[in-house]
């Protein structure tokens, strides 16, 4: 079995780090026959591309941007090749497109549909150290594509699935944490972790490993650990294809997503499939609805609530008005949310848990508002200003 390595933009973001890991490239290969390197742009690259290209217009063209936005990463591929090189190790650079990943032709949000891995492969039988672009594919029309964020990480993975290899995922961080330890100082570093237990905590918030990446890895069993650059082995997390049901700690960890918004629409019930429209709108413009409830009230009205992400409000409030059959709808949103969302597979066997989050929440006199759950997670909405004190109070509780 060979591994895969994938570096994000902040490991690669000068060119005595870029040196650094082409040393540790050269022993790790001394252990290690087969090497794909996976890697992002360098520090802040992307955010500067897409500066440039908003001198040039406000309306910049999605294709484009993509053409653009692939060449910091093509930028790093030939710089740590030729540090590698240096170093005396054969290696090769390849752009996604070169190492066979296809992609759907969604600009600047492209999904792999397959990696035709053929000159990967050759490369590797000729003992060469493979440097691949990450973040980046090619669509069946010929199109370069972008994979949007956390798109290194998702080419890793889809590499590492194909070749049947592990995969190393190195950035900043040292871990999986139980909290954010910017939010929280006191929060733990998670060892193991389930697949499902990440998918859940990433798609509610936590911003280490992108959700999709994850996915992959669980539907492929590739055998995924995630740690900080140059760090001894062991030290990170890992992320296995198995559901861990801690008797003692039902909850894994805390996610949190800033900036929610939560709208809710109440009108006479025979008018629920005014929204039709409204929603297909919604899907058109690829925004994200979550926490949705409907429920009707004593006049048998319909109420119906969901939370938005903050920067699409300006689309969603248009989109209302050009929708002529919501006219007879009571509108509202409420602004300066956060939500905070407590994960674990453990949750299953336990009873009580959500009696304890709300009342943790009370005994600090912290209001909540909207609550969903799922097997292995409950998620609620709080305000804004009250976000370090329910993240501490419910650590606490759940021991994290």
């Amino acid at each position: 079995m060979g591994i895969v390595l994938k570096y994000g933009g902040t490991s690669l973001s000068s060119i005595n780090q870029i040196k650094d890991i082409a040393k540790y490239i050269k022993k790790l290969k001394e252990k290690e026959r087969k090497v794909v390197v996976v890697v992002s742009a360098m520090g802040k690259t992307t955010d500067y591309l897409i500066s440039l290209a908003k001198k040039i217009t406000s309306d910049i063209p999605p294709r484009e941007l993509d053409t653009l936005l692939s060449t910091g990463e093509q930028q790093t591929i030939a710089l740590l090749t030729m540090a590698l090189k240096n170093n005396r190790v054969d290696a090769v650079s390849l752009t996604g497109q070169q190492a066979g990943l296809i992609t759907t032709k969604s600009h600047t949000k492209g999904i792999i549909r397959d990696v035709r891995a053929e000159r990967v492969i050759t490369h590797l039988n000729n003992n060469q150290v493979v440097v691949v672009a990450g973040f980046q594919g090619i669509s069946a029309e010929g199109d370069i594509t972008t994979l949007g964020r956390g798109g290194s990480d998702t080419s890793a993975v889809a590499i590492a699935a194909k070749l049947g290899f592990k995969c190393h995922i190195y950035t900043d961080v040292k871990g999986i944490y139980t909290v954010d330890p910017r939010v929280y100082k006191q929060a733990k570093q998670i060892k193991e972790i389930s697949y499902i237990e990440t998918m859940e905590m990433s798609a509610l918030g936590t911003s280490v490993l992108e959700t999709r990446s994850v996915e992959l890895a669980k539907k492929y069993n590739v055998k995924l650990y995630l740690a900080a650059s140059l760090s001894q082995e062991g030290s990170g997390t890992y992320i296995m294809n198995k559901e861990y049901l801690f008797e003692e700690k039902p909850i894994t960890g805390i996610s949190v997503t800033d900036n929610v918004v939560m709208i809710t629409l109440e009108g006479e019930s025979h008018m629920l499939k005014n929204l039709s429209n409204l929603f297909k709108k919604v899907s058109e413009e690829n925004i994200n609805l979550d926490m949705i409830s409907q429920n009707t009230d004593k006049e048998n009205n319909l109420v119906l609530s969901f939370s938005i992400d903050y920067d699409d409000l300006t689309i969603f409030n248009q989109l209302i008005k050009n929708t002529e059959t919501l006219d007879e709808f009571m509108i509202e949103s409420k602004t300066d949310l956060i939500k905070i969302s407590l994960v674990g597979v453990g949750m299953a066997s336990h009873f009580g848990i959500a009696s304890r989050v709300f009342s943790t929440l009370s005994k600090a006199n912290i209001s909540y508002y909207h609550v969903s759950t799922s097997e292995i997670s409950i998620s609620c909405t709080v305000d804004k200003v009250s976000k370090e004190k329910a993240i501490e109070k419910l650590a606490k509780e759940f021991d994290l």
